[in-house]
């Protein structure tokens, strides 16, 4: 009888099963002493933590260490320790696509940083901004789901001296990246606001830009043409909008759930979820803390306000804040100012979830949080750097509401400004 090809791999098969049958014994101890108990995890993550460092004469340098060990068994220490940051005035400092960017503030350079997989960086692509931005403009990281983006922005307002009135321009460039690749056709626009006259409200500053549906968010510095900074603010949160990829046909868009500005100052305040954006005020004038939502049309949702103020049951004008971290899910982290205390370690931390419109002030010590700049989400943690004035210094791990001591950091002239991953 002729037999199929099928008919003698299988003859084939059953010869070998049966040879293994009776060796079993041996192969399996064979094998098994050729798998480690412990097998070898992939790629630890590389956390990148950047702190100010102020020197006896205070100079500060910003110095920014790689490690993947940020857990409370171990310590780091930035006194001449780490990679110098370039910065004239200061470093910003934000990652995208695996790579680390770092804003030269004060010198308009931005430097594309490579962890060199020791315990360095190695300076690749760099890229100067000022002939179009000036040297102070400001810049973040953006995804719009299929790429990763560095926004560089600046608001540029000239004052009439006759008349006090000032015009108004927004100024965007986008970077691709890797390799802060730049098109000036495509990916520069200069937008006139507008000219404002005395006693009108106007954009002075944008940040924390985030990109919902088609539409390009950013948040704004507010304020009133002829008022000086502390005196009578615009009675309205605003959000600039731009259509995205193009980022033309801008507008200004605002609610009236508080008052203050929502640009976030060097972390972000606007965060994607779900659909919706979601945007916490820098408060001012004894205005709520609240966190408001945009929808993907770049509009103000007015049925959404959280008030975070009420949440606490704290008294109007008790708390400040200025900038939140989410974490997903739309839960997260902000640092609120006990506008009681005298005190510059003044900012607790609390646990907050925009969707159920929670919030839970931790254990976590006070601090000064408005200079800092970025916490990471790792699994179901959340790590954050608090830095008291004058004090010993951690890494925090928050899980919820819940916050513990993790690594250990340098204290009194030490400001660790940020984590980022």
């Amino acid at each position: 009888m002729k037999h199929s090809n099928f008919s003698k791999v299988a003859a084939v098969m059953s010869a070998f099963s049966l040879m293994v049958a009776t060796s079993s014994c041996d192969v399996n101890d064979e094998v098994s002493n050729l798998i480690p108990e412990n097998p070898i995890e992939d790629n630890p993550t590389v956390f990148h933590v950047a702190a100010d460092v102020t020197d006896p004469d205070e100079s500060v340098v910003v110095y920014m260490q790689p490690t993947t060990n940020i857990s409370a068994d171990t310590s780091l220490s930035f006194f001449g320790n780490g990679y110098e940051m370039d910065g004239t005035r200061s470093a910003r400092i934000t990652t995208a696509g695996g790579y680390v960017y770092n804003l030269d503030y004060g010198g308009g350079m931005i430097y594309e940083l490579e962890y060199n997989g020791e315990n360095s960086y190695t300076k690749g692509k760099e890229i100067s901004v000022e002939s179009l931005l000036g040297l102070y403009p400001r810049f973040a990281a953006v995804n719009d789901g299929t790429n990763d983006f560095i926004l560089v922005h600046n608001v540029v307002s000239v004052t009439d001296e006759a008349t006090d009135s000032k015009q108004v321009t927004l100024q965007v460039m986008r970077l691709a990246v890797p390799g802060l690749t730049f098109n000036r056709e495509t990916d520069f626009v200069e937008h006139d606001l507008g000219t404002f006259a005395v006693g009108e409200d106007y954009v002075f500053r944008v940040d924390a830009p985030a990109i919902v549906g088609n539409k390009l968010l950013y948040g704004t510095g507010y304020s009133v043409v002829g008022e000086p900074r502390g005196g009578r603010e615009p009675e309205a949160l605003a959000t600039i909008v731009l259509d995205w990829s193009t980022l033309a046909n801008p507008k200004v868009v605002t609610s009236d759930a508080s008052i203050g500005d929502t640009y976030g100052y060097r972390a972000k305040s606007i965060h994607v979820h779900d659909g919706y954006a979601y945007q916490i005020n820098m408060t001012t004038q004894e205005s709520d803390v609240v966190i408001t939502r945009l929808t993907s049309e770049g509009e103000y949702d007015d049925s959404y306000v959280f008030n975070i103020t009420d949440k606490l049951g704290r008294g109007k004008g008790s708390i400040g804040s200025i900038n939140w971290h989410h974490v997903g899910n739309g839960k997260g982290y902000v640092a609120l100012d006990d506008l009681s205390l005298e005190d510059d370690n003044s900012h607790e931390i609390a646990y907050i979830d925009v969707v159920a419109q929670t919030v839970e002030v931790t254990a976590a010590p006070k601090s000064d949080m408005w200079y800092y700049q970025s916490g990471v989400a790792e699994g179901d943690k959340f790590y954050m750097a608090i830095s008291p004035i004058g004090e010993d210094a951690y890494i925090w791990e928050f899980d919820g509401a819940e916050a513990t001591k993790a690594a250990q950091l340098d204290g009194g002239n030490i400001f660790v400004q940020g984590i980022y991953k």
